[in-house]
């Protein structure tokens, strides 16, 4: 991929309470030259949202959080970074969700083909 890494449109925020997926999703997400943030609760993320320099490129958000659902931070999220793409994952099929908000979903656990996929689906829009 081309590119520099501080560029603005590479900029990525992961949302999830599991040490474990932020790391490898992190992994992942870095070899493919992005720049990666991390939240774990909702109120993080918008946080990190609010208080970021520039907006990011695309935010990753589980379904399941410790203050409330992604389903419930996604329009939160649109309302304070209307450019940033949304990509809604879970453990659960998407069929579970028939009307997210998301631009993409991704069903955990995931490779990181799956991920580059739906990362590149969501990114074309």
């Amino acid at each position: 991929m081309t590119g520099s890494v501080e560029s603005p449109q590479r900029r990525v925020l992961i949302v999830d309470d599991e040490q474990v997926v932020r790391a490898v999703t992190r992994l992942m997400l870095e070899r493919n030259h992005f720049l990666v943030e991390e939240a774990i609760t909702a109120a993080d993320a918008l946080a990190c949202v609010q208080n970021a320099p520039e907006p990011f490129v695309l935010i990753i958000v589980d379904y399941t959080l410790p203050d409330q659902t992604g389903l419930e931070l996604i329009p939160q999220l649109r309302q304070r970074s209307p450019h940033s793409r949304v990509i809604l994952s879970s453990g659960h099929p998407e069929t579970d969700f028939p009307h997210h908000p998301a631009d993409g979903y991704l069903a955990k656990p995931y490779t990181k083909e799956q991920l580059s996929a739906v990362i590149q689906t969501v990114l074309r829009c």
